[in-house]
């Protein structure tokens, strides 16, 4: 560091590892250990940080955990930090949820949470993060420190809601609807992934087939979209396939 000062993080108790590997940088940073009602480390009153290892990040998708846990973090720190850990091919192999089903997730955290996503090799990279987004924080912009609580405001459903808002063409009464038949955001993502578009025998889109077909406005424009975003594929028309092969 260019200037002397000791940097200071507070860390939830449950980051064992974590603190074991800031106690060897006792001499740049030192750390507090408390429960904290939202985050793993919080590092000034704007800018807190939730740490996932690879498989923890998957399984957090799959039972809807980790919508939820960001969603708090965004409404309660400025800037909200996702540092993703340890994400590689062990992951991608061995979690039985498929790479484009992975990378629609983090595409969705990105770009429509607006969450900052920030990939490490392993812990002891995770520390050195930490540290140099404490330095920024609290030595380049003088920044203070402490935790908050998460806010109460939003029910359950109101946050599984608001996920849901994020996905294209949809709003507050729609995201309601999907919510009200599906109950969270990972069933209303299964949903749209097994809706199948129907073609005529020309290859113009005749409507939808699945979990969607029986509610009102979403036809298949809404899944083609979505499913894009969210899984990263577009399924072919009958007749785009048959051109494709020629």
């Amino acid at each position: 560091m260019t200037e002397n000062k000791l940097l200071h993080v507070i860390v939830d108790n449950r980051e064992q590892k974590l603190m074991a590997l800031l106690d060897k940088k006792k001499d740049v940073i030192t750390y507090e250990s408390k429960q904290l009602d939202i985050a793993d480390i919080v590092v000034s009153s704007e800018v807190a940080i939730e740490r996932k290892e690879g498989f923890d990040f998957v399984s957090s998708i799959m039972d809807n955990r980790l919508f939820e846990q960001l969603l708090r973090l965004k409404d309660t720190y400025q800037y909200p930090i996702l540092l993703l850990e340890g994400l590689n091919n062990d992951v991608f192999e061995n979690t039985g949820m498929k790479i484009s089903s992975i990378y629609g997730a983090l595409s969705f955290i990105s770009y429509k949470l607006g969450i900052s996503v920030i990939p490490t090799r392993n812990l002891e990279d995770t520390a050195i993060v930490v540290e140099r987004i404490a330095y920024r924080e609290q030595v380049k912009d003088s920044m203070p420190i402490f935790s908050r609580k998460a806010p109460k405001a939003m029910s359950k459903k109101e946050r599984r809601s608001f996920i849901i808002e994020g996905l294209a063409d949809i709003g507050s009464k729609k995201a309601s609807t999907l919510i009200d038949k599906f109950k969270t955001p990972y069933e209303v993502f299964k949903a749209i992934k097994h809706t199948e578009i129907t073609y005529t025998k020309t290859g113009r889109i005749k409507g939808i087939k699945g979990a969607l077909e029986d509610l009102t406005g979403f036809g298949p424009i809404f899944v083609e979209k979505n499913q894009k975003i969210l899984f990263g594929k577009k399924k072919k028309s009958p007749q785009k396939r048959i051109n494709d092969d020629y």
